[in-house]
């Protein structure tokens, strides 16, 4: 969400205007009722997975070491490559804030996903959410910087996670191997690439891999005026069902044999 402070209010303020009050009240789908009351909107109580993730974040915050980026970043402030760039920067810039994190969590509870696919892994705090929601699910998760990674791999390794594959790359080699690895994609988070072209890009190549209970969660979906006409693109789509703007990301539903809606929610801050 980088249009400017004005881009964002009005944005905001489109959003307050339109969306379903908290409380589910108005949302007469009874399955997308069904899902924001009891996961999306729910109680996100502390447990044990989310504090050491979270002490994690706080380590990093703290960190004084430093990385070399080897590519632009989506945010320039993040760096240039060649431009050391703090942990504690990319802990606080980069990564899902705890409110996301504990959303991909409950998801990934509710539905049970076998198969996570992942693009941008950062420091690996999204990854370690889906990852500990179901331990016997397997999340391949791609990030294009080789720095960053290793710190994930180093952390997933340190706490035990061993159904997280990472994989070094630039989406759009990586995935489409991925794809020719995998039958079906159940649960994508997609927080990469932040531009409207390569959002297109990176949806269609999944498509393919979608089935009926897929769910795909699209992080910063009113990061530019690209990725707001990228998002309205796909929400577009005929096989996507249902879809749901919490204002800062959107989720996506494919099933079959319902008619198509689109939905407003508030959620976490907004």
């Amino acid at each position: 969400m980088r249009t400017g402070f004005t881009g964002q209010l009005l944005n905001y303020l489109r959003f307050r205007v339109n969306c379903k009050r908290r409380g589910g009240y108005g949302i007469h789908s009874p399955y997308v009722y069904s899902l924001y009351t009891e996961t999306l909107n729910a109680d996100f109580k502390n447990n044990q997975v989310f504090e050491k993730i979270e002490q994690y974040r706080k380590d990093l915050r703290r960190c004084g070491l430093s990385i070399v980026r080897q590519r632009l970043g989506d945010n320039p402030e993040n760096g240039f490559p060649g431009d050391k760039v703090k942990l504690a920067r990319i802990a606080r810039n980069v990564s899902v804030p705890p409110h996301l994190g504990r959303l991909l969590f409950r998801l990934c509870s509710r539905f049970s996903p076998e198969t996570i696919v992942e693009l941008g892994t950062s420091v690996g705090i999204s990854t370690m959410y889906m990852a500990a929601a179901n331990p016997n699910s397997k999340v391949y998760t791609i990030e294009g910087e080789e720095s960053i990674l290793g710190i994930a791999r180093n952390r997933f390794r340190q706490m035990g996670f061993t159904n997280i594959e990472p994989i070094a790359g630039n989406f759009d080699v990586q995935l489409p191997e991925l794809t020719k690895r995998i039958s079906t994609i159940d649960f994508a988070f997609i927080d990469g690439d932040h531009n409207g072209r390569a959002l297109l890009q990176n949806f269609n190549r999944m498509l393919p891999r979608v089935a009926d209970t897929s769910v795909l969660v699209i992080d910063d979906i009113r990061w530019s005026p690209g990725m707001e006409a990228a998002w309205k693109q796909i929400c577009s789509n005929p096989k996507v069902t249902i879809s749901i703007d919490l204002f800062r990301c959107g989720i996506l539903f494919f099933r079959t044999g319902i008619a198509k809606q689109h939905f407003l929610l508030r959620f976490g801050p907004y």
